[in-house]
């Protein structure tokens, strides 16, 4: 099943920073070129849209370096788009909607769902039943390239099930969600109103009277809230600067000092391998996680989905090389 890739991760992070934005460009401009196929500033512009219309945030300039960068990344997700498209066509590859109403069907049939209550689910999810059909085309594209090019299986073994059980025990949710696994990563956030307020909770969380994930599902206005901070598999390269700074200042479980980001106030902790949300000092004994067995099924998805994502790189990589790409943003 499909889940929120690391992209969508990143851009959620750079939309709660960043906020709504107006593009300053108005000229319908080619801003790149894929084996001949146009991508326009109109079309890239509607693309950022309407992802900063599913946000909340402040405001940034259409020249603030976020902004940028969440240009650049969104590009770079439409030239893969149109390569795919081309693979698809050319292999005479489709996805029709019956398949994606058998496979709607078995989701709803494996989490015991009618279709209101799919449907509201999905809404605790932040999507709509339309943006998670266009989801399950695109997994499913990809999984139909990749068996029709690759030739490969992604095989995850009961051994490395169990050692990922080992190592991340503490840190894993019981919590089902019917959009797939959420990696847990190793950076925890939390944004909050202003710095009077982080500096509050900073305290707290170093003389342990709550953990950074109470403190994030409490107060966080910021991405992963739900999670207790957890940005899933961002890392600390995939930061803006000034937050990396941050967080490589603290040594690992250490909460940074708050970072000012148009108004808000971030802090930042970098957790220790399977610690879920690591304190300086001694936290209360947060409940157990799930035993093997019940997060076996969660594990397995985990690790495909990983293996997954790197073959399918390697396979758009190689397309992108033999591609005549032109970016002219």
């Amino acid at each position: 099943m499909p889940r929120l890739s690391k992209l969508s991760i990143v851009i959620a992070l750079l939309l709660a920073l960043a906020g709504t934005a107006q593009a300053a460009e108005l000229v319908d401009r080619v801003v790149a070129v894929v084996n001949g196929k146009l991508i326009t500033l109109f079309d890239l512009n509607a693309r950022v849209s309407d992802f900063l219309q599913r946000s909340q945030g402040v405001s940034v300039k259409p020249d603030d370096p976020m902004m940028v960068d969440l240009r650049r990344q969104v590009l770079d997700s439409m030239i893969n788009d149109l390569l795919i498209e081309s693979e698809a066509t050319r292999l005479k590859i489709s996805v029709s909607e019956t398949d994606l109403d058998n496979q709607i069907e078995e989701i709803k049939k494996k989490n015991n769902l009618s279709q209101q209550q799919f449907v509201a689910e999905l809404a605790k999810e932040g999507m709509t039943l339309a943006e998670f059909r266009k989801r399950m085309r695109e997994e499913s594209m990809k999984k139909r390239l990749l068996g029709y090019m690759v030739h490969r299986k992604v095989l995850v073994t009961d051994d490395e099930i169990r050692d990922y059980y080992e190592k991340n025990k503490d840190s894993l949710s019981s919590t089902k969600s019917i959009l797939g696994p959420k990696v847990s990563g190793n950076i925890g956030f939390i944004m909050v109103a202003n710095a009077k307020q982080a500096e509050e909770l900073r305290s707290k969380i170093d003389s342990g009277a709550m953990t950074f994930a109470e403190a994030a599902k409490k107060f966080s206005i910021g991405p992963g809230r739900d999670q207790g901070g957890d940005l899933g598999d961002v890392q600390a390269k995939d930061l803006a600067p000034a937050l990396r700074s941050a967080l490589q200042a603290v040594p690992p479980g250490k909460v940074s000092a708050p970072v000012m980001v148009d108004g808000k106030a971030v802090l930042l902790s970098m957790r220790t391998p399977g610690a879920a949300a690591a304190t300086p000092k001694a936290a209360p004994v947060a409940p157990a996680g799930p035993s093997y067995e019940g997060a076996k099924e969660q594990i397995q998805e985990t690790l495909y989905k990983q293996k997954f994502d790197k073959l399918f790189q390697e396979y758009i990589d190689n397309l992108r090389s033999k591609a005549v790409v032109e970016v002219k943003l």
